[in-house]
């Protein structure tokens, strides 16, 4: 799928300038390229963002999004929501989610992803989520695991109340890919480390660091908004991270998914 000029001149202007609040992106399929559908204001709301997204289609946006930090600090980020409602036909969902990677390395300088089917999961409790802190133990425990492999897994929470990333779980060296998964609860949403070990096709031994983003299809949707939306800010606090895994169940993080991600 091709890209219009104009989709990354519109997005330059946005992130220098910050001539506009919002764009929406369209993909015309019969010319096969994305091409810029709406611009919003600098004075337009989130409510007009919102409303500027159809109903029954798919579409990329970028949204302009300020905030206030816990510290009382006035900043903005830039959000990627990649729309694709529930209602929109297949053959736009599948055209969408699989342009969406090539479509997004043309904008540089995006800082957090949203992928939201409904209204509800791109509201301003999400968009503020991009705020929460990272607690100093995320990073510490990271760094044992990452440095001298005190621990094969580590499992993070979101506490809403306090606006912070905390660790909830460490697994031993000893504990196994089994032990990992079942610290990972069926219902509600996680980061989690996992230090894997393989032998490459050369018989070397050697491990790789994974990230995954635990997001369970029936975890409630404003937990999955938080944790979308958090991801990006949490990951660049662990630096060292090799491969990133996002999975809704068991089976897209299972044993033969780690081992076609290293190879």
């Amino acid at each position: 799928m091709a890209v219009h000029d104009d989709c990354k001149l519109k997005f330059l202007e946005l992130k220098a300038k910050r001539t506009y609040r919002f764009i929406v992106y369209k993909i015309e399929e019969q010319q096969k390229q994305v091409v810029v559908e709406k611009l919003g204001e600098p004075g337009q709301s989130h409510d007009d963002f919102a409303a500027s997204l159809p109903a029954d289609e798919c579409r990329y946006a970028i949204f302009d999004f300020d905030f206030v930090t816990a510290e009382n600090c006035q900043k903005s980020k830039i959000f990627f929501v990649a729309w694709s409602p529930d209602t929109a036909r297949v053959r736009s969902k599948m055209i969408y989610a699989s342009s969406k990677d090539r479509f997004k390395r043309e904008l540089d300088g995006i800082q957090v992803e949203l992928q939201a089917t409904d209204p509800t999961e791109m509201d301003l409790d999400a968009n503020a989520a991009s705020g929460m802190a990272v607690h100093d133990d995320c990073k510490l425990r990271f760094l044992e695991l990452k440095a001298k492999r005190t621990h094969r897994f580590i499992v993070y929470k979101i506490e809403e109340k306090q606006k912070q990333v905390i660790v909830e779980k460490v697994g031993e060296p000893i504990q196994t890919y089994e032990d990992f998964a079942a610290s990972l609860p069926a219902e509600e949403c996680r980061y989690a480390i996992y230090d894997f070990d393989f032998v490459t096709a050369e018989n070397c031994q050697k491990s790789k660091i994974f990230f995954i983003a635990w997001c369970p299809d029936v975890a409630k949707v404003r937990s999955k908004m938080i944790y979308a939306s958090s991801k990006d800010r949490f990951k660049r606090e662990l630096d060292g991270i090799q491969v990133e895994l996002q999975a809704t169940d068991p089976t897209e993080m299972d044993l033969d998914v780690f081992k076609s991600r290293v190879n």
